[in-house]
């Protein structure tokens, strides 16, 4: 639907069904802003899931949200089943704004509403130092996770320069050993407001990339079995693995059209220790983190 049909029934919200990561909730949150920038009238309604609600509360173009009626239109956000992504036009919130209506390329614009809460504990009671480093290695994919004792050699390099290193996630995720744990502590709101305290990120993809872009806060992503070319921002550092199988360079093995419908995103990869992103050496992240404080 084009923004000439959406003023034609500005009150015909459609539903949301939040569908995916919380990085791809901020990037759904950012399009049905500029589309309601370009349309005012327009807003929408958001099908109820506990685990999203805190994304999309309070925003600006959301009227309601709850469950909706039968035979209620529905918008898809599941952009990797909408077009094949790929680097470019093909990158997953261009995919998105084309959905909604909106002319591409569009500039991409992550949104989270609300304003950032700073948490007293983390502002104050936390040993800040000179050079404060967030780590963030887990993910809802296995296939995307680094053999988190390379994780645990990373972070003796960064102990070893002098910085405060600290994990955030979930606080089931495991701990990196020799990182400070904050997992579980924020909301996303309290999160981004931290991240912006930080002199650097270093991440896998998932939900902290995303968050550390939208903070302005430096990063460096380690990338398996995506492509940063498509899923990653410019102003970062990314350290891309290689294919350790028969994908090419730039391939994915968990793309929508290789997912066998979701099977492989939740699973390991059957190479185990051999698998793309565990052949990372620490020593190349490290190289990236002080690229990125110097340049950063």
């Amino acid at each position: 639907m084009s923004p000439k049909d959406f003023e034609k029934a500005p009150n015909n919200f459609s539903w949301i069904n939040p569908v995916g990561g919380y990085g791809d909730m901020l990037m759904v949150a950012g399009v049905i802003r500029q589309a309601a920038e370009q349309v005012p009238s327009r807003r929408y309604n958001l099908v109820r899931r506990t685990r999203y609600s805190i994304i999309f509360e309070n925003h600006e173009a959301i009227a309601q949200i709850g469950y909706p009626p039968k035979g209620a239109q529905v918008q898809r956000v599941d952009y990797w089943a909408m077009e094949r992504p790929g680097p470019g036009l093909q990158r997953p919130y261009q995919i998105l704004a084309r959905g909604f209506g909106l002319q591409t390329p569009i500039e991409e614009k992550l949104y989270l509403p609300g304003a950032l809460d700073r948490d007293p504990f983390l502002e104050t009671f936390l040993p800040w130092k000179k050079l404060n480093v967030v780590i963030a290695p887990a993910s809802d994919s296995p296939r995307k996770v680094m053999n988190p004792l390379l994780w645990h050699r990373l972070v003796d390099y960064l102990l070893a320069e002098g910085a405060f290193v600290m994990q955030v996630g979930l606080l089931h995720e495991l701990h990196i050993r020799n990182a400070y744990s904050v997992r579980g502590m924020t909301t996303p709101q309290q999160l981004i407001a931290f991240l912006k305290k930080c002199s650097l990120v270093v991440s896998s993809d998932n939900f902290i990339m995303h968050a550390a872009h939208l903070a302005g806060t430096p990063a460096v992503v380690v990338w398996g079995p995506t492509p940063h070319e498509v899923y990653g921002y410019p102003e970062q550092v990314h350290v891309q693995a290689s294919p350790n199988c028969d994908l090419e360079k730039g391939e994915s093995c968990i793309v929508s059209y290789k997912n066998q419908g979701g099977k492989l995103y939740g699973t390991p990869c059957p190479l185990g220790d051999r698998h793309c992103i565990s052949q990372v050496r620490p020593e190349e992240i490290y190289e990236a983190c002080k690229k990125s404080l110097r340049y950063g």
